[in-house]
């Protein structure tokens, strides 16, 4: 087992597009997301607020109140095991501003 997980640029995209998905139009998200590699659960609890642009609805800014991401794996004993990872809320924002 690895001691902290890195969070891969295909996740941040996964983490965008669940997160889009849900949204919709909307300027407020709140809630739990997850995304499985090979059988280790990477989890994000967000709520943010979206900011738009008033003619076409493309988020233009993303307002972060408050996120936790851990991930979860199996261990040795086969016990699920809560790992430390290295999300980066900058990461993120970056995939959902493309959009």
């Amino acid at each position: 087992m690895k001691d902290i997980y890195t969070i891969t640029k295909g996740s941040y995209r996964n983490f965008a597009e669940q997160i889009v998905s849900r949204l919709g139009r909307g300027h407020y998200i709140s809630g739990v997301f997850s995304h499985s590699i090979g059988g280790v659960v990477h989890r994000l609890e967000l709520t943010l607020i979206i900011y738009r642009e008033a003619g076409s609805g493309e988020i233009v800014d993303v307002s972060d109140v408050w996120w936790d991401s851990y991930t979860i794996e199996q261990g040795e004993d086969g016990e699920m095991v809560l790992k430390i990872n290295d999300f980066d809320f900058a990461k993120l924002y970056k995939e959902l501003i493309v959009r």
